[in-house]
């Protein structure tokens, strides 16, 4: 039933796409619907992505550990993939980590979820067939999307989780990062053979970038051939972060674009060769969150060398550019008001006159997105407010019981016609 409603959508998203580029233009993304996951609700997950060629989104499920579906047309539930691992299953690692828990400590009696050990996290569609998801062991799981079954698991050698990754469609190659190893790392993958290319270390003698504080989001540009991944903490100084500039058929950093005051976590590239790195925070600064567009072709790796504008939200985790209304979008769970409240949003940023739209409010625990260029809508998961909760916990969330995915249409771009005028990274975000 899900590969045949996979096609269905993959024929019909043009008609729909068509019709909705006449709608007049909004002002800020609006809530359509809120998607029940079903199984164990939705508490914890990571990463999503968008195929628009197959109309499907995907999910990080931790709670259920799964790769949750989502038709990326209408936002209808179309199931999951995977289970969380059991002692009969764990041999063949055909199955995810889920929320893996600390040992607890008195005199609490239940261990807090162990972030570097649970999984899925990161998940990426490869050439419309396969999903490649990280897990908590320190594997790549591949999916058959048409079977909706394990292909193979491949080691990276590492003690955690494999977290974001990014995918290059002509050379077949994946870039999958060991986020919370000491020091972090990241493989590449031949997606084809499904084996190991390569590894780079994140250190001064591996690749000559210090970093600090783990490696997070990763994109590929097919203009330039080569993969950027955020750097949260470049070097001893913590307000120091940087996006590294990675040629994979070298498996060499060509140099690493320094930001400050950023903690860079997201990235988004978007158009004219520029990306919106997603700041996760704000050394230093005032109580206000910023985030950073950078010129990705830049050489000057000065400190702000190849910033070319900043916008007003902050507090981001994995942040997306749409083609589709040529805007980007945050997940920006952690943003401050500017009284220095939390201010949990949806980030809206027009990717050329790098304006920010009215944002909508989300939850705290908000830090995934992604978008369909075809539908414009964007899907955010909301977890749960666990049990036991303060009252006023997480006042903006909108589906505290159970959790859920949010799906909210895009504003339409004033000038939609001439999108394709704006964006050259069609497959990618």
């Amino acid at each position: 039933m899900i590969a045949a409603s996979l096609t269905l959508m993959a024929g019909t998203v043009g008609a729909f796409a068509e019709d909705w580029g006449r709608k007049p233009a909004e002002e800020k993304p609006t809530l359509d619907k809120l998607v029940d996951v079903q199984g164990n609700g939705l508490g914890a997950f990571d990463i999503s992505f968008v195929d628009p060629k197959l109309g499907l989104y995907i999910l990080a499920d931790r709670t259920n550990g799964s790769i949750d579906m989502l038709g990326s047309e209408h936002g209808h539930f179309l199931g999951r993939i995977g289970a969380v691992c059991t002692t009969a299953t764990a041999v063949t690692h055909f199955c995810f980590q889920g929320v893996v828990l600390n040992a607890p400590v008195p005199p609490a009696t239940v261990g807090t979820a162990n972030n570097s050990l649970s999984g899925p996290d990161g998940d990426v569609i490869v050439d419309h067939k396969e999903i490649w998801a990280g897990d908590g062991d320190s594997r790549i799981k591949v999916i058959d999307i048409a079977t909706k079954s394990f292909v193979t698991t491949i080691s990276t050698g590492g003690k955690f989780r494999v977290d974001e990754m990014a995918y290059d469609p002509k050379d077949h190659i994946l870039a999958a990062a060991n986020n919370a190893d000491s020091p972090p790392f990241i493989t590449l993958f031949d997606t084809n053979a499904k084996t190991i290319l390569g590894q780079m270390v994140f250190t001064t003698a591996g690749v000559g970038v210090d970093a600090e504080n783990g490696i997070e989001q990763s994109q590929y540009s097919p203009q330039t051939g080569l993969f950027y991944v955020s750097v949260p903490q470049v070097g001893a100084t913590l307000s120091t972060g940087g996006v590294s500039v990675i040629d994979p058929h070298t498996m060499k950093v060509i140099r690493t674009l320094l930001v400050s005051n950023c903690s860079p976590a997201g990235l988004a590239l978007g158009p004219n060769h520029e990306a919106l790195i997603g700041c996760s925070a704000a050394f230093g600064t005032p109580a206000t969150t910023v985030s950073k567009i950078i010129d990705i072709t830049s050489t000057n790796t000065a400190l702000d060398g190849a910033v070319v504008a900043t916008v007003p939200v902050g507090g981001n985790d994995e942040v997306w550019y749409d083609p589709g209304t040529v805007h980007y979008f945050l997940a920006a769970r952690s943003n401050l008001s500017s009284t220095g409240t939390a201010d949990p949003v949806l980030g809206s940023v027009d990717a050329i006159s790098h304006t920010i739209d009215p944002s909508v409010s989300t939850s705290t625990t908000a830090h995934s997105v992604a978008a369909d260029k075809d539908s414009q809508l964007v899907f955010v998961p909301i977890g749960f407010v666990p049990p036991g909760s303060a009252a006023g916990t997480d006042p903006t969330n909108p589906c505290p019981a159970k959790g859920c995915i949010a799906v909210y249409r895009a504003h339409s771009e004033e000038h939609i016609a001439d999108r394709d005028d704006h964006h050259d990274h069609d497959d990618h975000h």
